[in-house]
Parts: C-alpha cells; sequence; structure tokens
C-alpha cells in the first residue's frame, strides 16, 4: 500500500463518521447533550473492554519495554509542560495555563487513534494507544486536577494530586487494563468466549466514539482566534515533530515509532473541553481548539502519514 492509499484508507472513512454525527447535531436527529451519554458508554464500558482484551494479548516482551513507556512519558508531558509555560506567560495565571498544556498536549487517541492505527497497523496499533491513554490518565489528569484546584485556592498539591490518582484508578479506563497487563505479564490466556466477548462490545469503540465527536462538534462553531491558531500548530504539527525526536534519541524505530508518532499528531482530546467547561475557564479556546484542529487534522495527518511511510517497514 503506498502512502496515498494509507491517507485514502486511514483518513476518508474517519471523516466520513465525524461528518454523520456532526449532520445529526446539526439537523436536530440527536441533541449534542446527547454526546455526554455516549462518551459515558465509550469511557466507561466499550472502550475499558477492548482495553482489557488488547493488552491481555499484548506479547510480555513488548509490556517490558520500559524505553517506550518513557519517551511516550516524557512526549505527552513535555508538551503539557510546554503549553503550560507557554500559557503562563501569555496568562499570567495558573488555571488558563494548565488548560492551555491540557490541550496541545492529550492527543485525541481514544476517539481517532483507534480508526487510524488499526487502519494502518491491525491490531498491533492498539499498544501504543493504551500506553499513551494510561500515562495520560494516571499522570497528566491528575496533574491537571490538582493545578486547577491549586488555582482556584482549593487544597494542597500532596492531596490533590493524590486524590486524583485515587480516581483515575477507580476508572474502568484504568482498571481495565491493568487486568489485561496482568494477564499477559502472568503468561495466561483469556478463553476464546471471553475474548470474544470482550470484543464484541469493545470493537464498536471506533465507530461510536467518531460518531460522538462529530455530534460534541455540532454544538461549536468554527471560530479561530490567534489562541486557537496557536494551540492547533502546537498539537498538530509541533508535538509529531518533538516526538520524532524523542523517537531518534531513544532509538525507538519501525511501527512502533510510526505508530506514536501519528498518535502525537492528533488534534486535542475531546476532554480537554470537559475539564474547561467544568472549571468555567478556557471554555472557548479549548472548544475551538478541537473543533479547528479536528477539521485541519485531515490535512496535517495527512503529511504526517505520508512523511513517515519509511517507518512502516
Amino acid at each position: 500500500m503506498n502512502s496515498i492509499e494509507e491517507i485514502v484508507a486511514a483518513i476518508v472513512p474517519v471523516a466520513f463518521v465525524i461528518l454523520l454525527g456532526y449532520l445529526a447535531g446539526k439537523r436536530g436527529k440527536l441533541k449534542t447533550d446527547d454526546s455526554l451519554l455516549i462518551t459515558r458508554l465509550v469511557l466507561e464500558w466499550i472502550f475499558p473492554a477492548l482495553m482489557l482484551v488488547s493488552m491481555a494479548e499484548t506479547p510480555r516482551e513488548q509490556l517490558l519495554d520500559f524505553k517506550f513507556l518513557i519517551a511516550v512519558l516524557i512526549g505527552i508531558m513535555g508538551m503539557y509542560a510546554f503549553g503550560l509555560l507557554f500559557g503562563w506567560l501569555r496568562f499570567g495565571e495558573l488555571r488558563h495555563a494548565t488548560l492551555k498544556g491540557f490541550v496541545v498536549g492529550f492527543p485525541d487517541a481514544a476517539f481517532m487513534g483507534i480508526p487510524i492505527l488499526t487502519s494502518l497497523f491491525g491490531q498491533s496499533g492498539m499498544y501504543p494507544i493504551l500506553v499513551l491513554n494510561l500515562v495520560a490518565l494516571l499522570v497528566m489528569v491528575p496533574l491537571t486536577t490538582t493545578l486547577l484546584n491549586i488555582g482556584a485556592g482549593k487544597g494542597d498539591v500532596a492531596s490533590s494530586f493524590v486524590n486524583g490518582v485515587v480516581a483515575a484508578i477507580q476508572k474502568p479506563l484504568v482498571w481495565a487494563p491493568a487486568i489485561g497487563i496482568a494477564i499477559s505479564l502472568m503468561g495466561l490466556d483469556l478463553p476464546a468466549v471471553a475474548k470474544n466477548s470482550l470484543h464484541l462490545i469493545g470493537n464498536a469503540t471506533a465507530g461510536v466514539s467518531l460518531f460522538c465527536l462529530g455530534l460534541i462538534m455540532s454544538g461549536h462553531s468554527l471560530k479561530v482566534t490567534g489562541e486557537v491558531a496557536g494551540n492547533v500548530v502546537l498539537k498538530n504539527v509541533l508535538h509529531p515533530v518533538f516526538m520524532f525526536g524523542l523517537c531518534l534519541l531513544f532509538a525507538i524505530e519501525g511501527p512502533l515509532a510510526r505508530q506514536i508518532i501519528l498518535l502525537c499528531a492528533l488534534p486535542s482530546a475531546t476532554i480537554t473541553a470537559m475539564f474547561a467547561n467544568e472549571a468555567r475557564v478556557y471554555e472557548e479556546p479549548a472548544s475551538a481548539s478541537i473543533f479547528t484542529g479536528t477539521v485541519l487534522s485531515i490535512v496535517t495527518l495527512s503529511v504526517v502519514i505520508w512523511m513517515t511511510a519509511g517507518y512502516g517497514h
């Protein structure tokens, strides 16, 4: 498959399903508020099932590749820190700066990453998605919660972070893949009926999540300000470049390098807008950055797929 065929195979189905969700919202077939229920369905039931079975099927030696884990940690938290610093210099206020870092550091691996990587790499594309999401949920999300609380004058650093980690561990998105990791590390094999059951619900993740993303986007308008444009450049353009540098530094090569670079080229995750809405800070820039970044990712992600074609072999 050449680069053009790869781009068409990966991007067109994703754009089609997002467009369906967008039209459903714009035409009133579904309300944008319905996206909250669909998001909960994906994040608490469908995606965790896919994470559990995917981790259980991941080879033990791949799970113990600490070099890759460290590269992913630096890749998303480094971009988060850069965005936070940039936001602090721009706004001089911790909550605005934190949410800017969150927007430019958290790729939409759960919603857009799955269909794109599985289209290009098959089931092997699931592993970096799972690793990235675990790092984000166990480090980035608790840190964001902590900094938002401190910025609002609520609680201290240690207790806020610990509470955030404890809350994250209780979510299916964390304990479900943890069960899968334990199964793989112990050399066990899930019974066929268990695998088939988990795949049956888990394989709905890509389509449902993309449709939901389109529905969420239908509730927002495309407003490109200087702040939004800056966020999109940081997320869609500079983030994959940063990850490419880390792959060179840690000698990560082949399909795995291409997979994590492509994940970092994805637009901002929708959860970042949810945090902004809850904090009532940085709401418009967050939602507009997701909308604009998602639309423009058709171009930017296509370029990254083409430029990294040599890594796929």
